[in-house]
């Protein structure tokens, strides 16, 4: 699948999920107004029932329009004009509600004309779960002060109005699960991607790293096949040297991804014993390294701040470590090679700072540099060898030791790696 096609599916859900959410708000908050205009009707029509019920008790046969005032959402008036018998509207009020399947709290008020004054109030439980009576009273109307009536406050509105809502709120969970489905394939389809380019980017650096030595070891064992040959002995031993390590360096390659695939866990057994880390550098430094700098003009400094340095370590390892670090030394420079190796005992830990002037690592790429099969993107150049598995194995082997690796990096400023390591390793 192309990158444009991904972007394009990345788009369109993008776009197709704000509009579901903007939509499912939007019903829901066209729903919440539909179910208060509901409880509104059924609230209406209940206290004009009882209304009615208390007029006809008291052989009043007045017209009951237009009795009923809604001065809030949750808080109505009804206009009698007679006698209100407080008990009777007590019970009316909770049969007509609960026939109109209202299940919510409520409290009454009732208002004398004669007194002018509130003369009864109460708290009535119809849900045992919302009862609260520390409400706070309502402030009545002044313009129906010349009539008796009473008074109808639904303290608990929202919580009786989400209820009537569950099916949405069921619709909207529903929805949620959708999206994270969504959001996650979305995730695991650009993670494939990803994996995808990582795996056939380490299929062409390892041909184009294996291709060198392999078509070296070909010419000069075509070479060698030439009789003559064996009257040269200079020449002979040339390019049976050439042979010998371009197998060796095949050997190492095939070795370091053998480690790799047999540490997927995180493991690796080390072999511990107490080693001397300078004589250890300038092993690694005069057989390898001190040839390859010379051959690029370039050059390598140690300075111990501490010595002599002892350490408990895999003494193998931490040659594969440093070996790793200034192989992308060298390789990731553009001039003459200038490394600056630092040892220093810090309480009980060792730091080894590797210093190079190569190309550098932007801030972007920097946080990924320990990333199994990560290399930083250079198009379809293969220029820089390597699978992208050299650091990963690098802060595996420090971590294993119970140290740890930093690096710090700037474009064209070159590289700083810092090793940590216990000098007595922990069991």
């Amino acid at each position: 699948m192309s990158n444009k096609t991904l972007r394009v599916i990345f788009i369109l859900s993008v776009v197709c999920t704000i509009l579901m959410i903007a939509t499912q708000f939007f019903w829901i908050k066209k729903a919440y107004e539909l179910e208060k205009n509901i409880f509104n009707t059924k609230v209406t029509d209940a206290l004009k029932t009882v209304a009615v019920h208390i007029l006809k008790m008291n052989n009043n046969n007045s017209q009951v329009d237009s009795i009923v005032t809604q001065l809030d959402d949750n808080y109505y008036t009804v206009r009698v004009n007679d006698k209100i018998d407080s008990t009777v509207l007590e019970t009316l009020l909770k049969r007509e509600l609960l026939h109109k399947e209202i299940k919510t709290d409520f409290i009454i008020y009732v208002y004398d004309c004669e007194s002018e004054n509130v003369k009864f109030k109460k708290y009535i439980s119809l849900n045992s779960s919302e009862k609260d009576e520390n409400f706070v009273p309502i402030n009545f109307p002044k313009n129906l002060k010349e009539n008796n009536y009473f008074a109808v406050h639904f303290p608990n509105l929202d919580r009786f109005l989400n209820k009537e809502m569950i099916n949405w709120g069921f619709s909207s969970i529903v929805l949620f699960l959708f999206l994270v489905i969504l959001a996650y394939a979305i995730f695991t389809i650009f993670r494939q991607k990803r994996l995808s380019e990582i795996q056939k980017d380490f299929v062409n650096n390892m041909t184009h790293e294996f291709k060198t030595p392999l078509a070296t070891i070909k010419i000069s064992s075509e070479v060698l096949k030439n009789p003559n040959i064996i009257n040269n002995p200079d020449r002979l031993l040339n390019y049976a040297t050439i042979i010998n390590n371009e197998t060796i360096h095949l050997t190492h390659q095939v070795e370091r991804v053998l480690q790799m695939a047999k540490s997927g866990k995180d493991v690796i057994s080390l072999n511990k014993e107490m080693v001397e880390l300078e004589p250890l550098l300038q092993d690694i430094i005069d057989k390898t390294y001190k040839p390859l700098l010379r051959s690029r003009g370039g050059d390598i400094k140690v300075n111990m701040l501490t010595n002599p340095i002892t350490f408990e370590v895999d003494k193998l390892h931490i040659k594969n470590v440093i070996g790793n670090i200034l192989d992308n030394a060298i390789k990731y420079c553009k001039n003459k090679p200038s490394i600056l190796i630092t040892c220093k005992e810090e309480k009980d830990m060792i730091s080894i700072s590797i210093k190079d002037n190569g190309i550098g690592i932007s801030k972007m790429n920097l946080p990924h540099v320990f990333d199994k099969f990560y290399r930083i993107p250079t198009g379809n150049l293969h220029d820089v060898k390597g699978f992208g598995l050299g650091l990963n194995y690098v802060k595996l082997i420090c971590k294993q030791h119970g140290g740890d690796i930093k690096v710090y990096s700037e474009l064209e400023k070159g590289s700083e790696f810092c090793i940590f390591i216990p000098k007595k390793f922990k069991r």
